[in-house]
């Protein structure tokens, strides 16, 4: 699973130092990031390997590993590389390593489609600046604060003794099979969110719905909250064909494939696979 592996480095405050030439800058265009070709070391660019195609635009602070600062810049369409640089999905962080890698780029992510969802302010319509102390935006006519949004989602892993219940999304790019999930709405509680999702999407019941572990998600900028939950009541599926192309119960010797190993859902499955979920 994705995490940070030293959280003890980590800091989001917001650093109003400008970009030296030895930070790591991550210039996004849309959903694709600048990167280093493969090698031994970082594929994470620094500042005086980007800074040609800034255009004089300073990048944005992000945050602080340790004494590793990184910054984010939002390129243009039809930018051009930097010699030795390309753009690539951002879900190569999936596959970078070390892992610290991974969660800043992910991370960073989550940053950048914040600021570029929020570039007006959403009472006056101003441009709203970044805060000078903290990680917020302001606007300099209204006052109003913005702070990084991030969207609580639960994914869920429904046992019936030593059953898994898998599905397989509809549509989107990830095409395998993984677990039941969604986000939380307006009034629920996450347990309600659990119980709806599962109802919702095969028309199952559930019950002893329990906390497992969390995953910080930023390719759609939320928090992954993930629980187990047992049937109760009858096992037969009904799908909601608007959201699922397949769903079915699985034992541990007959799962098929499933979600990769970065992510919260593996590591549920895995639970299952060794028996402590049933």
């Amino acid at each position: 699973m994705l995490f940070n592996e030293q959280p003890e480095l980590f800091s989001l405050a917001y650093d109003p130092q400008p970009c030296a030439p030895q930070d790591t800058v991550l210039c996004f265009l849309g959903d694709q990031v600048l990167l280093r070709p493969e090698g031994d070391g970082t594929r994470l660019p620094l500042w005086r390997e980007v800074m040609p195609l800034a255009a004089g635009e300073a990048p944005l602070h992000a945050m602080n590993q340790g004494a590793r600062r990184l910054f984010l810049l939002q390129a243009q369409q039809g930018t051009v590389p930097p010699k030795g640089l390309a753009f690539e999905s951002v879900r190569v962080f999936r596959s970078l390593l070390p892992q610290e890698d991974s969660f800043l780029l992910v991370s960073v992510y989550h940053l950048a489609m914040w600021y570029a969802k929020h570039r007006f302010c959403g009472v006056c319509g101003s441009n709203p600046a970044p805060a000078p102390h903290e990680r917020a935006l302001v606007c300099p006519q209204c006052g109003q604060i913005q702070f990084p949004v991030i969207s609580p989602a639960i994914i869920v892993a429904v046992t019936d003794g030593d059953r898994l219940l898998l599905a397989r999304n509809a549509y989107g790019t990830f095409r395998h099979y993984s677990l039941i999930a969604g986000f939380v709405e307006v009034g629920e509680t996450l347990e309600q969110t659990v119980a709806r999702e599962v109802r919702e999407e095969t028309d199952l019941r559930v019950r002893d719905v329990r906390y497992i572990a969390s995953q910080p998600w930023g390719l759609s900028q939320s928090m992954m909250i993930g629980f187990h939950a047992r049937l109760v009541g009858p096992a037969d599926i009904t799908l909601q064909t608007s959201e699922l192309a397949d769903a079915g119960w699985y034992r541990a010797d007959e799962l098929p494939e499933h979600a990769g190993v970065i992510s919260i859902a593996y590591s549920l499955i895995d639970l299952f696979k060794q028996g402590v979920l049933r």
